[in-house]
């Protein structure tokens, strides 16, 4: 049974809530989208064993069912013993969410009591939370205080309140904003629809709440600081301001106007309806994406071949964050770690080339944003599945059979050959190799070269659409058995694994201190450092990837160490338990002046993928444990 922190603190959840918990609600807990939550409750069912599962019982919601005792113990040790990497964000989120409600000092006994939570957990949270011990006031005497202007209070609170928790800690700040969220659903949406501003579903909620938590804040007594940021306020806001004058009674000073005007214009939107001043302004930056390109291949030796509109979506998502940063906002981003682990290359890339190239620091939680749009870029026509009918069978039934197979099956079948069957028997058109018939998809309406070949797949020609669910099984066998060879390749090519024992972690104080005792460079610029981004994962996985530029003798090696610790370490509020550490040389040289992204080194650029598919492979759950 392998099962990842974040499977692991689902199950344990569901198992503390024998009633059942309804599917917003654990999604909500967990700092996930439904999807999201959907994907993993299947993958939890695939790795339960003896029976235990968790099913979803209507209006009660997901419950955890037929774990037996023993099956229940260790998940809950689980949970406690490797304290996932939700339950810290959650404690950290209802921390700093707490304190922010807080107009005086609070102790740390009355914290922990508003919370439900003992005081050690209180203070090991902080202790283990980069940003509570950065913004966190502690007086001896007095106890606990946030101490930021109110303008940042807003940033912090719209990305950690949590409906249901602050109902612990705040009850009636809870009741105020269900009320208001009620009132302003229905008119935001409308509103948003009938001015053509095109924003995302989680967009418009983000922003819902930022107006509705500024509402409570006033009434509360909090005033926001002067703000002049110079906007100018759209008609969209003029009628928000009036709607809400109108529904409460509330009016905003200039102050929190600009401030509202600047959290609209940065939502991250759609490219529709894009104004003349907005797509002046990609035209302006078009440079710094060359750039952006240039330093990409300079670096990577590979470069993202982006769609025009791909790439004006891009460029727009890159002004709305111009625009965040500029005005000290940035968005929240739960799915970060996951991105990191599907796009381990594209994460790089923005990492190492966004500044230099379009002049401003990315925020960390949105780093991963932008490196969607490069996976895009980077998305390469996967090799197609060579196909081969052999029939005795009139031509004139064969060849709808081809056709039949390029229609089901676009971009997946390369070529279909149509062999006659008395060639295949005598070895003139086949291979006697059975790893190419298992690579091969091969359909046949002869029962005597089906027996023969037991890869084969016996159809009637007129018939395929009954065939269909056979077929399609087989294809993704021959891609999974591609895809391990090709991991297999990777591996052994690449991969160096190490143990490191419990007694060295130990004596270590954190990661900084024992990657240097194990040899490792300690003055890369994305070793881990505090200022640095973030490459700690969903699966209990730190990655550190290094990019390097070969030297003239040419004799570097590409290559990945991969260290399992016998001790878990703590390292930005997560426990780790495996260390990948990635080089690279890439053996690019400069591209000069004039560039042309049509052409460049096809071996260089296959590699890389290589490399970095190999990396993804290896940061998929359990995938590090098979290793040896």
């Amino acid at each position: 049974m392998v099962l990842t922190n974040r499977q692991i603190y689902i199950i344990s959840y569901l198992l503390n809530h024998s009633g059942g918990v309804d599917a917003e609600r654990l999604a909500a807990q967990s700092n996930i989208s439904l999807r999201t939550l959907q994907n993993e409750i299947k993958d939890i069912n695939d790795s339960l064993e003896d029976g235990a599962c968790i099913v979803n019982v209507g209006k009660h919601g997901y419950v955890a069912k037929d774990f037996s005792s023993k099956a229940r113990a260790l998940i809950l040790e689980l949970a406690e013993d490797r304290q996932t990497m939700i339950m810290p964000e959650k404690r950290v989120n209802d921390i700093l969410a707490a304190l922010i409600f807080e107009k005086a000092y609070i102790s740390m006994e009355a914290l922990a009591g508003k919370l439900f939570l003992s005081k050690g957990t209180v203070f090991r949270t902080i202790e283990s939370s980069k940003v509570l011990k950065k913004i966190i006031t502690i007086s001896k005497t007095k106890g606990l205080r946030i101490d930021l202007p109110e303008f940042e209070k807003r940033q912090y609170l719209t990305k950690v309140f949590d409906i249901d928790s602050v109902n612990l800690y705040a009850p009636e700040v809870g009741a105020k904003y269900r009320g208001l969220d009620k009132l302003l659903k229905g008119y935001f949406t409308k509103l948003f629809v009938a001015h053509k501003y095109h924003v995302s579903g989680e967009a418009l909620r983000n922003f819902r709440r930022y107006v509705i938590l500024s509402l409570i804040r006033n009434d509360l007594g909090y005033e926001l600081e002067e703000i002049t940021h110079g906007l100018r306020i759209s008609s969209l806001m003029e009628e928000i301001l009036d709607g809400i004058r109108k529904v409460t009674g509330t009016s905003f000073s200039e102050s929190e106007k600009q401030d509202l005007q600047a959290k609209l214009n940065e939502l991250p939107t759609f490219l529709m309806d894009v104004s003349s001043e907005k797509m002046g302004w990609i035209l302006e930056w078009e440079p710094k994406y060359l750039l952006f390109l240039d330093n990409i291949k300079e670096t990577f030796g590979i470069v993202p071949k982006l769609k025009e509109e791909d790439k004006n979506r891009l460029l727009l998502h890159i002004w709305k964050l111009y625009q965040r940063t500029d005005v000290g906002h940035h968005i929240s981003n739960y799915n970060k770690r996951e991105i990191n682990r599907a796009y381990p290359l594209a994460t790089h890339i923005v990492v190492s080339c966004f500044e230099k190239s379009f002049g401003f620091r990315i925020p960390e939680t949105e780093v991963t944003l932008v490196a969607l749009y490069i996976a895009m870029g980077l998305k390469e026509k996967a090799e197609g599945i060579q196909c081969a009918i052999v029939t005795s069978k009139n031509p004139s039934l064969v060849w709808p059979m081809k056709q039949w197979l390029m229609d089901r099956f676009p971009g997946t079948i390369e070529d279909v050959s149509i062999i006659e069957h008395y060639r295949w028997m005598d070895g003139t058109d086949s291979s006697t190799s059975l790893l190419d018939m298992e690579r091969m998809l091969i359909l046949t309406a002869s029962p005597t070269m089906a027996l023969s070949c037991p890869e084969s797949i016996l159809v009637k020609p007129l018939e395929l659409d009954s065939e269909f669910d056979n077929i399609d099984r087989k294809i993704r066998k021959i891609l999974e058995k591609r895809r391990t060879d090709t991991l297999a390749s990777s591996i052994e090519k690449y991969v160096t694994t190490f143990t490191v024992p419990a007694e060295k972690i130990k004596s270590c104080k954190g990661i900084p201190e024992l990657l240097k005792t194990l040899g490792e460079k300690s003055g890369d610029d994305n070793l881990v450092n505090d200022e640095r981004y973030e490459f700690v994962l969903d699966t209990d996985v730190l990655l550190i990837p290094h990019i390097h530029a070969e030297n003239a003798s040419g004799n570097y090696q590409n290559s990945i160490r991969v260290y399992n610790l016998e001790a878990l370490l703590t390292y930005r509020g997560s426990n780790v338990h495996s260390l990948v550490i990635s080089d690279y040389y890439s053996g690019s040289k400069g591209i000069g002046e004039t560039t042309s992204y049509d052409s460049g080194t096809n071996t260089c650029q296959q590699e890389i993928r290589q490399f970095y598919s190999c990396i993804k492979e290896l940061l998929l759950p359990g995938r590090i444990d098979g290793l040896t």
